[in-house]
């Protein structure tokens, strides 16, 4: 009876199988067959099979410099994006009634604009002459005005509020299915609260923790526009550099080249943090 459920199972997924093949799988196998091809000066592109903008990738300086600007922006968000998500799912968790539901709605409010709003309203905010520096100036809290606009803080501050939301809501569904009485009982057998959150809350919500790291790294890493707008000039993102080679130089080998390996190095973070996730603890003694 089990095996005859348990190929019941299987034959549901079949659809949502067969609709992910064809929607996703199908035009990466189409990016990877273009990345194979070659780049003529007159032209788009003309088939092949060389591997030459895999090489160019991993060897041009320009390129290799945005893979590592795009990890390097990827991996300090994802850390500031889970630290500032956890911090308040924990909150909203601990809240009950009105006030839980008005937090709610305030966490929600992020994905209900869109990232050129996201971008404007920074923009708007972070100039020397933005919200922030007139306010503290008018206030006398400083002497002179400051710009955080065009700065590494600005697009990690961009790209950690658009992902945000997502972080919160999958962590806080994690922490919605803790018992709150082993916290009681942690403090009740002599826990301080330090000890309490680090050897008991942490080590319960580690899996939404490395989901909602895992999702805001991948959201971080196709993003482009907001760390191209809020972020310093010299910082160009894989993503940008994709853009560029498929609109300005019309190179599409070379930009499905760098997409390939854009999702490579999104799977092996993504692999890594399962794995770290699922290592046991060593035994002592």
């Amino acid at each position: 009876m089990s095996a005859r459920r348990s190929l019941s199972a299987e034959w549901l997924l079949l659809p949502a199988i067969a609709f992910t093949t064809v929607v996703f799988g199908w035009p990466l196998l189409i990016l990877l067959r273009m990345s194979f091809n070659q780049h003529p000066p007159d032209g788009i592109y003309v088939e092949a099979w060389s591997l030459e903008n895999y090489v160019a990738v991993l060897t041009e300086p320009a390129n290799l410099s945005a893979v590592f600007d795009t990890l390097y922006i990827a991996l300090v968000t994802a850390v500031v994006t889970v630290a500032a998500a956890f911090l308040f799912a924990q909150f909203v968790w601990l809240r009950q009634g009105k006030r839980r539901a008005m937090l709610l709605a305030l966490a929600l409010g992020p994905m209900l604009v869109s990232e050129i709003s996201v971008i404007i309203g920074w923009r708007m905010v972070l100039p020397s002459n933005g919200l922030l520096s007139w306010s503290l100036f008018a206030s006398g809290l400083i002497d002179r005005k400051f710009n955080l606009l065009g700065t590494e803080f600005a697009a990690v501050l961009g790209l950690a509020y658009i992902s945000m939301p997502y972080c919160f809501f999958t962590i806080l569904g994690v922490l919605n299915g803790i018992d709150r009485t082993l916290l009681t009982a942690s403090g009740d057998l002599g826990a301080s609260p330090w000890r309490t959150f680090f050897k008991v809350l942490l080590p319960l919500a580690k899996g939404g923790i490395a989901s909602a790291f895992t999702q805001a790294f991948v959201f971080t890493m196709g993003i482009y526009a907001t760390t191209n707008a809020l972020g310093p000039d010299g910082l160009w993102t894989v993503g940008y550099e994709i853009q560029r080679q498929m609109l300005s130089r019309r190179d599409w080998p070379l930009a499905s080249a760098l997409a390939v390996v854009l999702v490579l190095l999104i799977a092996l973070v993504a692999l890594g943090v399962q794995a770290l996730r699922h290592r046991k603890a060593p035994r002592h003694g």
